[in-house]
């Protein structure tokens, strides 16, 4: 119906559609976000700002930024592990990147480091990190070993050894906790506990 009212009404939709696309094309084409710096205090008192990663492009339009998700410093303090999330487009899961701070101030992004969280071993010379059905290791100049363990719940460390607690499938009794040597993550046997050992030590 061609009245005053209904005119109205289309140009209402058409000016909202117009303000709409505008919007998608500015945030597509701002420069990106300067990512955020936080301060880490090395050995000594010297303090170093720490970057978070690039943004990425968002698919549909904007900026997919980083923040501070985890400070993990080695037992001496020499080492600093800084967890990464990226506020992503993925709804199951933000990704993870790691930034280790050296006891001279320099970074270096270790590769690889999409985990849910990392463990020091008490000497400071190996980081940890439990990933999706991978477990990592880290050496302090960004060397990687990897060792496939599926069902990872969480990892406990003593000198030399790093426990992993898994769910094995169709185990509803306990967990079972495989033992490895670092940094050469050969086995050295498996063990059950029960429950989850989310805020005790376990590793024998």
């Amino acid at each position: 119906m061609n009245t005053p009212a209904a005119r109205a009404g289309l140009l209402r939709r058409a000016v909202a559609m117009i303000l709409t696309l505008g919007a998608l094309a500015h945030a597509q084409t701002d420069a990106p976000p300067t990512p955020p710096a936080y301060p880490v205090t090395l050995v000594g008192g010297r303090v170093v700002p720490v970057s978070a990663p690039a943004p990425d492009p968002h698919p549909d339009g904007g900026w997919m930024t980083w923040e501070l998700d985890q400070r993990q410093p080695s037992l001496d303090g020499r080492f600093h592990a800084l967890l990464f999330r990226q506020f992503s487009n993925n709804p199951k899961h933000d990704p993870i990147a790691v930034h280790l701070v050296k006891p001279d101030g320099r970074v270096l992004p270790l590769k690889n480091s999409d985990v849910f969280d990392v463990t020091w071993m008490p000497d400071g010379q190996y980081l940890l990190g439990r990933g999706n059905n991978t477990l990592r290791l880290w050496n302090t100049s960004g060397g990687l070993r990897t060792r496939v363990l599926p069902g990872m719940e969480a990892l406990d460390v003593k000198p030399g050894v790093v426990c992993v607690a898994t769910v094995p499938a169709g185990n509803t009794v306990g967990l079972i906790v495989q033992r490895f040597r670092v940094p050469s993550l050969l086995p050295l046997g498996e063990y059950t506990i029960t429950g989850v050992p989310t805020n005790r030590r376990f590793c024998r």
